[in-house]
């Protein structure tokens, strides 16, 4: 039995690649609201084909809002949450045909680049701080596409057909890719050169050293990476999130640089940084409730689950 794995997993990695192959096809074939409303019927069919996320959507909700979700209907912003990631991944999809910073700038605009900019002009290095929110993987193309030396940094997929192609995208404009597995000083070095560090922590990652802080009101298992970087480097950490318009088009939204604290006691300064990075998260996910991954199960990591790493 066991020897049919490997064949299984093939099989199933192949037809996989193909079949984002073909997605990546269409949506570089034709009209982009003729891909939009194709990938927005996909999602729409995704809704119905997948009660189990819609029951996680629903119990993540409850969980983090409390009472506020209360007064959400749960179908209503189930659908609305897939039609919307439906159609930011055929963005993204069809992101993967531009060849300039003019062909995203006619779907994307941006709010408060001038606190990104003054945080890279001081050549220390930028940490970009994000969550998975709208066409996410759009705001590190528009970044390096704009001649900003960008890494991204990202855990290696087990697909390596889709890991390439993943990677061919990312670096499309001339971003690195970083696999979080390369270690430490491959990112403190990038960064000392006055290069940004594109990092992503609203994720529930036991691979990943954490702690716990408040994230909507409850303790949640949250990786240090990026708070560790800030202290060890004069980096600015500058967040910013992507949101889908109503039409049709993306806003990434940048928020002025978030202050470290370095009081000299590395673990204190830990949990006050990373509660800062999380409430800002929250604060740019609060935007818009149906456009960040509410189907990822970030509260699945419990304090009586895991010994809280002590640095």
């Amino acid at each position: 039995m066991s020897s049919d794995r490997p064949l299984r997993k093939k099989i199933k990695y192949t037809l996989l690649y193909q079949l984002i192959l073909s997605l990546l096809w269409l949506a570089g074939r034709f009209p982009r609201r003729w891909v939009l409303g194709i990938y927005e019927r996909l999602g729409l069919l995704a809704y119905r084909l997948f009660p189990d996320e819609r029951k996680k959507i629903a119990n993540n909700l409850d969980y983090a809002l409390g009472e506020e979700a209360n007064s959400i209907d749960k179908q209503q912003f189930s659908k609305t949450l897939f039609r919307k990631l439906a159609k930011n991944i055929a963005d993204i999809f069809i992101s993967h045909s531009f060849r300039s910073s003019a062909d995203l700038e006619k779907i994307i605009e941006v709010e408060g680049l001038e606190y990104f900019e003054q945080a890279y002009q001081r050549g220390k290095g930028v940490i970009m701080l994000g969550p998975h929110l709208g066409a996410f993987e759009m705001v590190a193309s528009y970044i390096s596409s704009h001649g900003y030396k960008l890494n991204i940094v990202g855990r290696k997929l087990k697909n390596p057909t889709l890991d390439k192609l993943l990677i061919n995208h990312r670096t499309q404009f001339g971003a690195k890719s970083i696999y979080s597995q390369e270690g430490v000083l491959t990112l403190v070095r990038a960064l000392k050169r006055g290069e940004v560090m594109a990092i992503l922590i609203d994720q529930d990652v036991k691979w990943a050293k954490g702690i716990f802080v408040d994230f909507f009101g409850k303790p949640t298992y949250t990786p240090i990476g990026a708070a560790w970087l800030a202290q060890s480097t004069q980096a600015a950490v500058v967040p910013m999130a992507i949101h889908r318009l109503p039409n049709e088009q993306h806003k990434i939204t940048i928020l002025p640089e978030i202050e470290i604290a370095k009081t000299g006691n590395t673990e204190d300064d830990l949990q006050t940084n990373t509660q800062r990075f999380s409430d800002v998260l929250e604060k740019l996910i609060r935007m818009d409730l149906t456009q960040w991954v509410w189907m990822h199960e970030r509260w699945k990591t419990r304090p009586e689950d895991v010994e809280v790493i002590n640095t």
